[in-house]
């Protein structure tokens, strides 16, 4: 469970992103829907640890962001991949920093798993966009988070890649927080639907 209660976030030179937002996310899947400009980034990054609210309180399973470190995996919408590391290498790293005993085959087991075996050993720049979907997916699997943050994960790939990840996502047994635009995106994905206007 994912709780927020009475979140606010101002940039410091900008606007206000969340007032006052409160919230509870059930296990599963949660997809936030909303325009541009809503705070729908704003308020994933203040679930993953990575902004830090003026003021409310967050809680993921009872414990706060920065309390569950390595638990919670947060895919951005670009720029996820290391341009000059490998995809193994990319999949690998969270499990280097978390010093994982047998990283090789966390890597190994989680490309199976999205059918990437084949391109391994390539570097972002020579997949293709729903590749490099899966990649950012394969890397969250092998890291054994329990929480996925999941910015606008169909936003860059075709329609063929689009209906692949979604069933792959819907397969993955994980609490998910998943913001799109997109209101057929919000419905095929299944699960709790919130629509946020911004504050």
């Amino acid at each position: 469970m994912i709780r927020l209660n009475g979140v606010t976030y101002k940039y410091r030179r900008g606007p206000v992103a969340l007032y006052n937002f409160t919230a509870e996310f059930p296990p599963g899947i949660t997809v936030i829907l909303g325009p541009n400009g809503s705070g729908k980034t704003t308020l994933l990054k203040i679930i993953a640890g990575i902004l830090r609210p003026q003021s409310g309180v967050v809680e993921i399973m009872g414990k706060t962001p920065e309390e569950l470190r390595g638990k919670i995996a947060y895919i951005p919408q670009t720029g996820g991949l290391y341009p000059w590391m490998t995809v193994r290498e990319n999949i690998a790293l969270p499990l280097k920093l978390l010093r994982h005993p047998n990283p090789d085959e966390a890597v190994e087991s989680a490309a199976e798993a999205l059918g990437i075996s084949h391109i391994l050993e390539r570097y972002p720049k020579e997949i293709s966009g729903g590749e490099q979907q899966k990649v950012l997916i394969a890397r969250s699997l092998a890291s054994g988070a329990e929480v996925w943050l999941l910015d606008e994960p169909l936003s860059m790939i075709d329609v063929d890649y689009r209906r692949e990840i979604i069933q792959l996502l819907r397969k993955i047994n994980k609490t998910m927080v998943i913001i799109t635009h997109n209101v057929q995106d919000a419905v095929d994905l299944g699960g709790r639907i919130y629509i946020v206007k911004g504050p």
